[in-house]
């Protein structure tokens, strides 16, 4: 691995640590996957569409770290607890599960009384449901682990609320209950149980930004680090050291990742 892939991602303090990591298949799940893996980790890339998967695999496998694809789905049970079973299959464990999956129009503005049932059940069969099929299907191997992490992405939306999103917000709230919970719980058995709440420019932001500077510049403005945050320099570090040894007494928190955007919360 380069020194400057190092120096991003952490190397070395995932050494040996075994991941799976949902919602890989582009943008912050796959910063996440690609810092994970150049922190020494061998890493499951899972997403929906197996495609997506593939093209983070190729980034990780061009940098000479570990990984496989994994087409899945986290709203359908079956599917989470085969893709955990084919990561023990292929490593012998599993360390650490990173939950970062959403719907795919989960952050779109939507007006309360334009919400339909759908729109709701939709985006918690995955916020929700997803989160539940993971936790369920990776604790006996995060038990057995001794360094048990699971790391969900909320939002600071779920902290400070959001006009014209309740659904995504109420959802990203509830994630939150569900981390201090499962932090007690899991305590005993030496996992912690954690949340990020990032502030990152994904491809399809850069792409919004370059066409509209304006827009851009006035976002950019309420940052006191005066930038977004970089999907794996950043967000993917983040969650390196979340699920390092470093950070193995930080348990049932939720952690804005955000250059200071949310100095209120």
């Amino acid at each position: 691995m380069s020194s400057n892939t190092n120096t991003l991602s952490g190397g070395g303090l995932l050494d040996g640590r075994v991941a799976l990591v949902t919602g890989a298949g582009g943008g912050i799940g796959r910063g996440i996957a690609l810092a994970m893996a150049a922190a020494g980790a061998n890493v499951a890339v899972t997403g929906r569409r197996m495609s997506t998967c593939e093209d983070t695999l190729r980034l990780i496998d061009a940098e000479g770290g570990s990984a496989i694809a994994l087409e899945m789905d986290v709203s359908d049970e079956q599917a989470v607890r085969e893709a955990i079973g084919q990561t023990v299959a292929q490593w012998g464990r599993l360390d650490i599960l990173v939950q970062n999956a959403n719907a795919g129009d989960s952050a779109h503005p939507i007006a309360l009384e334009s919400i339909t049932e759908d729109d709701w059940y939709r985006q918690a069969r995955v916020a929700w449901d997803g989160t539940l099929h993971c936790a369920q299907a990776a604790l006996p191997h995060l038990k057995a682990s001794g360094h048990g992490r699971f790391i969900v992405l909320g939002s600071a939306f779920g902290l400070h609320g959001a006009a014209m999103n309740p659904v995504y917000s109420a959802l990203k709230g509830g994630d939150r209950g569900f981390v201090k919970s499962l932090a007690r719980e899991w305590g005993p058995h030496g996992i912690t149980v954690n949340a990020i709440e990032p502030a990152a420019a994904t491809e399809p932001t850069e792409v919004f930004f370059a066409q509209n500077p304006a827009v851009r510049d006035a976002y950019l403005r309420v940052f006191p680090l005066g930038r977004m945050g970089a999907p794996r320099g950043d967000i993917g570090r983040a969650v390196v050291a979340l699920a390092s040894d470093l950070m193995g007494y930080v348990n049932g928190q939720n952690l804005p990742v955000d250059g200071g955007l949310y100095t209120a919360l």
